[in-house]
């Protein structure tokens, strides 16, 4: 059996990659937002009662490496125009020289951030 693609069948493929890296751009969006919501809340428990547990320290560390890494990622958007083109080619560079620039919830890996940051 032969199957002869067509342009209409180009376009629905293409389609569906958008889609799908819509759907996991928006996945991870709203992981990060969770993660920094549990932060959030460590930090509140933190200034109501004085102290926190080791692993809730952990929690904290990680999340704010990748609060920082997050703000590295979005204010060359706005503030360097061509940001959209350079910022890809950056991070594949950086990934190739052990340089992860993007946080937890955006890599493809899925490796947990805590693990990358020692106590």
């Amino acid at each position: 059996m032969i199957i002869i693609f067509t342009p209409f069948m180009e376009k629905l493929v293409i389609i569906k990659k958008i889609e799908d890296s819509a759907h996991h751009f928006l996945y991870c969006v709203k992981t990060e937002y969770a993660s920094t919501k549990e932060a959030a809340l460590i930090m509140e428990k933190y200034l109501r009662a004085g102290r926190i547990t080791h692993e809730e320290e952990h929690i904290l560390k990680a999340q704010l490496v990748d609060s920082l890494k997050l703000a590295g990622v979005v204010v060359p958007f706005v503030l360097i125009p061509g940001a959209s083109i350079l910022m890809p080619v950056l991070v594949k560079v950086a990934a190739r020289h052990n340089i992860e620039l993007l946080p937890a919830a955006f890599r493809k890996d899925k490796k947990d951030n805590a693990t990358a940051i020692e106590a």
